[in-house]
């Protein structure tokens, strides 16, 4: 069953090159193509924003420090020291936030390189450099990531393919399977039109879960004797959330996509109720169509009549 879709948008119009990466089936059409927009890592951006500007502190903070310890032992340990700290405190915060360990494990890898170097050298005059130079690398690295995700909606199914630099993930979900779509956008999305569509399917895919907890906890010590008691409660909301890889992230123009993919859902729903009535028609209208008599036959019952 060929569906078009109702939008008469560029965004809703049928793709007609050829998909690469992957194999459409038999009645099977490509209607859209996407690519994340844009903006849609722009956190990521923003995190190496930071750090670009961290390395033009540390170019202030590392001669202040040099000059003014009074303790020769400490030079250049206590620069390490604030090394460190500009990396992990806001790759920590980005973990915590973005639920992700990607910036921890890339500022730990230029930390270590950026101490070892240190160490090396015996200065820290190259690490404000090498800050920059990895802060400018990661938007080059992030552009890539976005670029290797693809997102394919055909009339049967959603395909979501990533890949990133070895790796490569493909999913696809077939709209039956589908229970609930959820679009979801933030305050750039709103100005700039992008999004991301989570299609929850039936057992539970697109969601993930939303903890809350509080503790209470009492301890004493009467030697040599130690006595605690601890109280903690939580609870937890299951929420979509999916990965970028898992989801159609940060797609622009998120509105008309997410109406592209209902109709779709719903035609794809109905085409088997729609088959079996165009069956029960062809049926019924074969019973009442009349046999087609040979002339043999016609000459045989006029001489039965005669």
């Amino acid at each position: 069953m060929s569906v078009q879709p109702k939008s008469s948008s560029d965004v809703s119009r049928p793709i007609t090159a050829s998909p690469r990466g992957i194999v459409l089936g038999k009645d099977e059409e490509l209607k859209l193509l996407l690519h994340p927009h844009p903006l849609a890592f722009w956190k990521y951006d923003a995190l190496a924003a930071v750090y670009l500007v961290s390395a033009g502190l540390l170019m202030l903070i590392f001669p202040f420090l040099q000059t003014n310890v009074p303790v020769a032992f400490a030079v250049p340990y206590l620069q390490l020291g604030v090394w460190w700290l500009f990396l992990i405190i806001p790759s920590i915060i980005a973990g915590l936030l973005w639920v992700t360990k990607q910036p921890l494990v890339y500022s730990g890898s230029v930390g270590v390189i950026g101490t070892v170097l240190g160490l090396w050298t015996s200065s820290v005059s190259t690490l404000p450099v090498l800050l920059a130079a990895s802060s400018l690398l990661a938007i080059v690295l992030v552009e890539f990531y976005r670029r290797g995700h693809r997102y394919f909606i055909t009339n049967h199914r959603l395909i979501v393919s990533k890949r990133a630099f070895a790796s490569s993930t493909i999913r696809e979900t077939y709209y039956d399977r589908i229970s609930d779509l959820v679009m979801s956008q933030g305050i750039l999305g709103r100005i700039f039109d992008f999004g991301t569509i989570i299609p929850v399917s039936q057992a539970g895919l697109g969601t993930g879960q939303d903890l809350a907890g509080a503790g209470v906890g009492l301890a004493g010590s009467k030697r040599p004797v130690t006595v605690g008691a601890g109280v903690f409660g939580a609870k937890g909301t299951t929420m979509p959330r999916a990965a970028t890889y898992y989801s159609l992230y940060g797609v622009p123009k998120v509105k008309e996509v997410h109406t592209l993919i209902s109709d779709l859902i719903q035609s794809y729903s109905e085409a088997p109720v729609l088959n079996k009535i165009e069956k029960l028609m062809e049926q019924n209208q074969d019973s009442k169509t009349p046999p087609v008599q040979t002339k043999q036959e016609v000459q045989e019952e006029k001489i039965a009549e005669a």
